[in-house]
Parts: structure tokens; sequence; C-alpha cells
């Protein structure tokens, strides 16, 4: 992966989850700052897993090298945090930032499917010149279908599936992306 790389991993089991949770311990055993972007259940996840990579998420958080974001009442505030977030890193010279996210579907406090879908979208461009990887995690298990296809595979140029990096052939950039989701619900 590299910088300005936004992409979705695919995960159905538990083994699968903690595989994803690699990517932040990569992270943070490199000095990285990293920004958990999900649920309370999700984020807690991540938060155990990174204690059995041996790593102090209390000390990450106080030496301001791990953040967690939830969910909040529009994509817009979700988007405008994490980059606040970012920035605040960028500015304070850290080499590289990564944002693991698990968005809340349906889950309450966090925006609706559009919103949500609104949000996938525009990250590919917010990050593109910023030190920045994205990994969305999608557990295919439970989220809806549409939620899947259109968030899953439409909004990341890159997928992450069985330890393999694609290109998504799939992959519809923001503009038409969200001018069909527009026509959609008019």
């Amino acid at each position: 992966m590299a910088p300005g790389d936004h992409l979705a991993y695919f995960w159905e089991s538990e083994r699968d989850f903690e595989d994803a949770v690699g990517f932040v311990a990569a992270g943070a055993g490199q000095r990285e700052t990293c920004i958990l972007l999900g649920f309370d259940e999700a984020n807690a996840r991540v938060e155990a897993g990174l204690k059995r990579a041996r790593l102090d998420p209390t000390a990450l958080r106080r030496e301001g090298r791990l953040h967690f974001v939830s969910g909040k009442h529009s994509g817009d505030t979700l988007l405008e945090e994490v980059g606040d977030r970012v920035k605040a890193a960028v500015d304070r010279g850290e080499p590289f930032v990564r944002i693991f996210g698990n968005l809340g579907w349906g889950r309450p406090g966090w925006p609706n499917d559009r919103e949500l879908l609104r949000l996938e979208a525009r990250v590919t461009d917010s990050i593109r010149n910023l030190p920045t990887v994205v990994m969305c995690a999608y557990d295919v298990r439970g989220i809806a279908a549409r939620n899947l296809l259109q968030g899953g595979l439409e909004c990341h140029p890159l997928t992450f599936r069985r330890n393999v990096v694609r290109p998504n052939e799939h992959y519809v950039p923001a503009e038409p992306f969200l001018a069909a989701l527009d026509r959609e619900l008019a």
C-alpha cells in the first residue's frame, strides 16, 4: 500500500478480523499515528487486538498516536473529524497516518446508509495527496448486500482479501457515484 490508498477489507471470521488489526498494530509499532473510525464494539475489539500484539493502547493515546472516532450525526462531520486528526498528525511532523474504518451501518447514533455511502465515496479524493492509508473493514456476514456492493466495492479503488491487495474493477469515482446515488433517491 502507498500513501493515498483507500481499500476495502472483506472479512468473515474472527481470524480475518484479527488479521485486519495487524494493519493498525503494524503502524503503531512503527510509531505511526492510527485513527480508528468505528462503532464502539469494533474499536474495543481493535484495542484488545493491540494489547494481544503487546502494544499499549492507553500509552498510544496519551502520545497522540491512537485516536478513536465514533458515530456522529452526519457523514460530513465524521469526514471532518478524521481530516482534523490527520492534519494535526501531519502538522506534528508524523510521517504516516493509518485509518482503520469499521463504519456503523444501521447502528444507533451513526449516520444512515445514504450518509455513509456518501462518506465512503468522498474518502478517496480526500486522502489522495496525504501521507495516509485508509482500510475499511466490511464484515460480509452481516452487512446489507446493497451497502457491501456500493460502499465496499464501488467506493474503494483497491480491495484486500485473502492477503492480496488488488485493483478494484468495480470502483466508481466519487462524482459519478454520488450523481447515481442522488438519482436513485430522486
